[in-house]
């Protein structure tokens, strides 16, 4: 064998395990991209809820376009579904001491088919603020489990992402008084461990996502006439994602004002 056929077997030899890593990165990474537009966002600043205050609405999650490449294949993807995920949110103000606040909150998706497409998820979190002024600073736990359903591999099945995280964030705002209304913008970072695991209906084959990532977000929150809550936020998972936030909510009083 002359030596230049010894080098293009070598190289041959060497380019498929490369072309087939490069193509389960990116599976995985339409793994971890679907299962972090499910995470639970602050989408409040810190301290926004007095004790016993309640806060009920819905908020919706924009969806950018993502690309399904994997290999020779496109999958289809969230973005080929819906530009909006919508999730219901409920929280409660506890007291904490005079300068502390405390909440509790659960976040829920209902398993409705939209375009042969759900996704289920529950998610629940808790946190703690200090306030100084109009200045506060907390610090916010979070998890969740989702379950979506849709065709990927093919527009005849439905596959199946099982998605579980768990995270963290620290996030600090300014209140501003504007009369019968309330700005309060606020910025944060955080992190989240996701782990996902899709599966495909049409033959068992799994393939499971684990990663560990650096979440950073800003946003702003009106509140007005003291019992109604507008907020934006813009999230952005650094070299993976970025998407907005919006809610609208009811924020009403069930004890004394503090």
């Amino acid at each position: 064998m002359s030596a230049r056929a010894l080098l293009v077997l070598l190289a041959g030899s060497l380019a498929g395990p490369a072309l087939a890593q490069t193509m389960l990165d990116q599976e995985q990474r339409l793994i971890e991209l679907h299962s972090l537009l499910l995470a639970l966002p602050a989408l409040d600043p810190p301290g926004a809820l007095a004790p016993l205050q309640g806060r009920f609405g819905i908020e919706v999650v924009g969806v950018p376009l993502i690309d399904g490449t994997t290999g020779a294949k496109t999958q289809l993807t969230a973005s080929d579904r819906t530009r909006i995920i919508p999730r219901l949110r409920g929280a409660l103000g506890l007291p904490l001491g005079s300068d502390w606040r405390a909440f509790v909150g659960v976040g829920w998706i209902p398993p409705i088919v939209i375009n042969r497409a759900s996704s289920s998820m529950v998610g629940l979190e808790a946190g703690a603020a200090w306030n100084a002024g109009a200045f506060s600073a907390g610090l916010r736990l979070h998890g969740e489990r989702a379950d979506s359903r849709s065709p990927v591999t093919s527009p005849d099945t439905r596959d199946r992402l099982l998605t579980l995280i768990g995270g963290a964030d620290l996030t600090a705002g300014w209140r501003v008084e504007l009369g019968p209304a309330t700005l309060t913008p606020y910025a944060g970072l955080g992190v989240a461990r996701v782990d996902g695991t899709f599966t495909v209906t049409s033959d068992g084959y799994r393939l499971t996502s684990r990663t560990t990532d650096l979440v950073l977000a800003a946003g702003a929150r009106l509140l007005l006439l003291r019992q109604v809550e507008l907020v934006a936020e813009l999230v952005a998972w650094p070299g993976l994602l970025v998407h907005p936030g919006f809610a609208v909510a009811w924020v009403p009083q069930f004890g004394p004002a503090q």
